[in-house]
């Protein structure tokens, strides 16, 4: 179709037999993966659904609004610690899921309404302010174990034991694929034509009719509530955490995972989040050495293409279609 005649058409995903038959590969690639790795690369690649999950999170709020964020990791937190008192409590995971959502949702509206007389620098001063009050919060709380942390189980429901690192997989796969596509369709609806309106002209997306106010909030709400998911997945994950593993340096990764990959691109973030993640995991061997090759690498990739991975494979398409010039 050479025209779109309908919205409908903009929120297809996946145009095209060609993009069909590699979106289904990419699936079978996904779903044989744990039958074909160790259980170390089945939990990195876990791992990478969740920080996705959060650097989409950001991207909504980053890329597509133009709000700034350095408090990521304490709506991560935010999210596990939820997951794990709503699970001790007696709730069952599923129904424990929706409710964690809901909390760290309502939290966004804390710290985004407050924040709409804020932008640029000021506003992520504010978010960091956010991230650091959260850790301290949770390093003096006693009901969530304080600075000696919680233990968290893995579920076990449909008969089904999510206790290996298999079958967690494919319970993060399937929650993250559902998040990713509706996160997908969001962009693509009037809601994410909104947020862009906003964040490239403010002043005219209000003259518009537009509200701001409205929107900057709802990109909040979004962002914090994904997070949020992201955090309650990441708990079982991990099986233990504290206070410290959601600490500034997570936060500002995550903010990496947005640029690196491509600003303002949800597949960017994807992109990003698993170049970050996998370059942690390359790293982990290089001891001392491990930040510092890390920022030397993401500095490289800053200076040799600034509109990130996204952006480069965005010039590899158009300089094949294009091929023979």
């Amino acid at each position: 179709m050479l025209f779109r005649e309908r919205y409908e058409h903009d929120l297809r995903l996946i145009r095209g037999t060609q993009a069909w038959v590699v979106a289904g590969l990419a699936g079978a690639f996904l779903i044989a993966l744990p039958f074909l790795f160790k259980g170390y690369i089945v939990y990195n690649v876990s791992l990478f659904f969740v920080y996705a999950l959060v650097a989409l999170s950001l991207s909504v709020l980053v890329g597509l609004t133009g709000q700034v964020s350095l408090g990521h990791a304490g709506f991560l937190a935010a999210g596990a610690y939820a997951q794990g008192a709503l699970v001790d409590a007696g709730l069952h995971f599923l129904l424990a899921l929706p409710l964690t959502i809901l909390i760290v949702a309502l939290l966004g509206v804390v710290i985004g309404l407050p924040a709409l007389r804020l932008e640029g620098p000021y506003l992520a001063i504010a978010t960091l302010g956010f991230g650091l009050a959260i850790q301290q919060i949770l390093n003096n709380w006693r009901f969530v174990g304080a600075s000696t942390g919680m233990f968290m189980w893995r579920p076990e429901f449909f008969g089904m034991d999510f206790n290996s690192d298999r079958n967690y997989y494919f319970l993060v796969l399937v929650i993250a694929g559902l998040a990713t596509w509706m996160l997908f369709n969001l962009e693509r609806s009037h809601i994410g034509r909104a947020f862009r309106a906003v964040r490239d002209a403010d002043l005219a997306a209000q003259m518009s009719g537009i509200g701001l106010a409205r929107y900057k909030t709802l990109a909040f709400i979004i962002s914090a509530g994904v997070a949020g998911l992201a955090g309650a997945l990441f708990g079982p994950l991990v099986g233990y955490i504290t206070p410290e593993s959601f600490n500034l340096l997570l936060s500002i990764k995550f903010l990496l995972m947005t640029i690196v990959g491509g600003l303002g691109f949800l597949p960017g973030a994807l992109l990003g989040a698993g170049f970050i993640t996998g370059l942690d995991a390359y790293l982990a061997s290089f001891r001392n050495w491990s930040q510092l090759v890390f920022g030397v690498v993401v500095i490289a990739i800053m200076m040799l293409e600034p509109a990130g991975l996204y952006g480069r494979w965005l010039k590899i398409k158009r300089f094949w279609k294009s091929w023979p010039l």
